[in-house]
């Protein structure tokens, strides 16, 4: 329960309030699918045939009563999500891509416009602008080449490929997956990184009233971690988090599992009594226009909160009145003192504590970067791109384990025995060997009357038309096709006809690829801010050596946060991030060394140029696995000095 003494309780009360309302809009409109999905891929798969409730129109639904239905004896999963995610992952992201910065090209004018041949002044003013241009570019590119050279040194060291690969997956599964540019401090070191780490799309709501993320005005992103360690994070008491925490008790574990939203409200604890928290960004200000709190304009609560700006940065958890990253002692002081000056104080320290760790807001952003296969019109959460084919994937389930449940039942064998053919019979028909006579004394009418084996009818072939059927379309759905696994139910008469479908069977597949390199440089640009925002020359001196580091305190640490957002061009390099096809890439490079290699050998051997032919011999060592420093071809010397130069030495 909430202090309902404190004074910010209004507002905190209200934010709570409103992450509920978004929690339950999201789970109407993507995470009730999202979780079905997980539950294909990773069990528990008995879920598909429970008949508890329908679940609201959500699960495997049978009409009429649910007690009625038919429910197989062996319930088995098809699971064809694990196809998907093992097919399409590999091909989304291979390795870190390579991250290119360049300044943006500023338009060529001509000399003319400026009057240059007309008048002497025009000539200066032309020339005084290209120098100081000159210099601009000269400090881009330098500024441009630092970025590039750290945005690249950082992800092996942070290891942002298994944290991609997480996104990606859950992206796949989900529908969605997050990114989120953060400063690392190793333990024990000094030195800070910046870097991209996962973190689950189950944690994030968004504003609801928003059709667009770009239109909302607020953000949460729900955490975990041991109170304590909250505490430290933000300096507050010890113990004073603890009866917000959730305790390692039986009865408040019993109580957290039977509650249907007791993992939207916490996890529990084993190890720790573990607190969860919301972070919220916000680009409406502290929270006194939150609908609800009947606050007016000249309202105590509207008065103290309003002039603390729009982007404004809250930690809170559920019962605590006041923000975690705010000490009680502040929050109070800004209604509580009458004192103006005092109350300014107040005020100026709530927002150096409240402010976004990192002003994503001046680029228009959140802090993470959200990846999307399927965005939905007029709607913040996208489509899981298995939600097209659930109804089928459903039905594919249940039919295979009613398939199998009869076959449980017909491989049973029943056998009619007369009760006169005597107990010889019945025991040599229960266990004789394999090849036994039976002297029957007598008998009346055939053995046929006497011993009779029951079985069961056909199976309807229908039935597998049926199924097969539904795997195709539900293949359509999701683009898991036979070529996917390098299987073809017909021979192709032609090259042509090989490339044609090679081409359709991909379109899906670079689509979903182009959004994964769109989205990693969105990635590349928000880490480049980060860094300008956090990271100094000394922090940045490992990657880019002495003298980078002075000019990262000169260019960018100094520079406007504008300058690295908007003057400087982030992308990655076109699939660079895709695993490569090394059968083709070895083909295209013999065809090239064929081509190319004597032409080149012969133009390194004329000019003394040996670049060209000895990048051509190592992208060919690099399709077969080779190492190419046997091979590349060392400069020729440089020619002699002449007699004359030799003399006036």
């Amino acid at each position: 329960m909430f202090d309902t003494s404190h004074p910010l309780y209004p507002i905190i009360g209200q934010w709570h309030a409103k992450i509920r309302l978004a929690w339950e809009a999201k789970r109407k409109l993507f995470q009730d699918d999202a979780d079905e999905c997980m539950k294909f891929f990773n069990g528990p798969y008995d879920f598909l045939y429970g008949l508890k409730t329908n679940q609201g129109g959500k699960g495997f639904v049978y009409t009429g009563d649910m007690s009625d239905a038919p429910r197989p004896t062996f319930g088995m999963t098809i699971n064809k999500t694990a196809e998907l995610v093992q097919l399409f992952g590999p091909a989304l992201y291979h390795r870190n891509p390579v991250r290119k910065v360049n300044p943006r090209k500023q338009p060529v004018l001509p000399p003319e416009a400026f009057g240059v041949g007309q008048n002497p002044a025009g000539m200066l003013l032309f020339q005084k602008i290209a120098m100081k241009s000159q210099a601009q570019q000269t400090q881009d590119q330098a500024r441009a080449a630092l970025l590039e050279h750290y945005l690249n040194w950082t992800p092996a060291a942070l290891d942002l490929k298994t944290e991609s690969r997480f996104a990606i997956v859950e992206a796949l599964i989900k529908g969605a997956g997050l990114l989120m540019p953060e400063v690392h401090a190793p333990e024990g070191s000094t030195l800070r990184l910046v870097g991209s780490f996962n973190k689950s799309i189950d944690d994030l709501v968004i504003d609801p009233d928003a059709e667009r993320l770009s239109e909302a005005k607020w953000v949460a992103l729900r955490y975990t971690e041991p109170y304590w360690q909250v505490e430290e994070t933000y300096q507050l008491p010890p113990e004073s988090l603890k009866k917000y925490a959730s305790g390692e008790s039986s009865e408040q574990q019993s109580q957290t599992a039977s509650d249907p939203n007791g993992d939207y409200n916490r996890k529990r604890g084993i190890t720790n009594d573990t607190l969860t928290y919301w972070k919220v960004y916000s680009k409406m200000g502290f929270g006194g226009r939150l609908s609800g709190l009947n606050q007016a304009p000249d309202a105590p609560l509207r008065q103290a909160t309003d002039p603390l700006g729009k982007f404004l940065y809250l930690v809170i958890c559920e019962g605590c009145p006041y923000p975690i990253n705010v000490p009680p002692e502040i929050t109070a002081a800004l209604i509580n003192i009458p004192d103006l000056t005092m109350q300014q104080m107040a005020q100026q320290e709530v927002m150096r504590r409240c402010q976004w760790p990192t002003p994503y807001w001046a680029d228009d952003a959140w802090p993470f970067t959200m990846l999307a296969f399927h965005p939905v019109p007029r709607q913040t959460w996208p489509m899981s791109h298995l939600k097209p084919g659930l109804g089928e994937l459903k039905a594919i389930n249940w039919i295979w384990s009613m398939l199998v449940s009869k076959i449980r039942t017909a491989c049973r064998d029943f056998i009619g025995v007369m009760k006169a053919a005597g107990e010889e019979l019945k025991n040599t028909i229960k266990s004789g060997g394999d090849y036994e006579i039976i002297e029957i004394e007598q008998m009346v009418g055939s053995i046929d009357q006497a011993v009779k084996f029951l079985q069961h009818p056909t199976f309807n072939p229908e039935i597998y038309t049926i199924l097969t059927g539904l795997m195709n379309l539900f293949d359509k759905r999701t683009g898991l096709t036979e070529l996917l696994y390098g299987l073809s139910a017909t021979q192709m008469r032609s090259a042509e006809e090989a490339a044609v479908k090679g081409e359709q069977v991909n379109i899906r597949p670079d689509d979903m690829a182009d959004r994964v390199e769109n989205w990693m440089t969105d990635v590349s640009r928000m880490e480049a801010f980060c860094a300008r925002w956090h990271l100094t020359g000394q922090d940045v001196a490992p990657a880019v050596g002495e003298a980078g580091a002075w000019l990262w305190d000169q260019l960018i640490s100094a520079s406007n946060p504008g300058i690295i957002l908007h003057q400087q061009e982030y992308r990655i390099e076109a699939g660079s991030a895709r695993k490569p096809n090394r059968a083709r890439e070895a083909n295209n490079m013999q065809q090239a060394m064929q081509q190319l290699f004597l032409p080149l050998l012969q133009y390194s051997q004329a000019s003394g140029d040996v670049v060209p032919v000895n990048a051509l011999m190592a992208a060919w060592a690099r399709s077969i696995d080779l190492e190419a420093g046997p091979f590349v071809l060392k400069p020729p010397p440089p020619p002699p000095m002449p007699p004359a130069a030799n003399q006036a030495v």
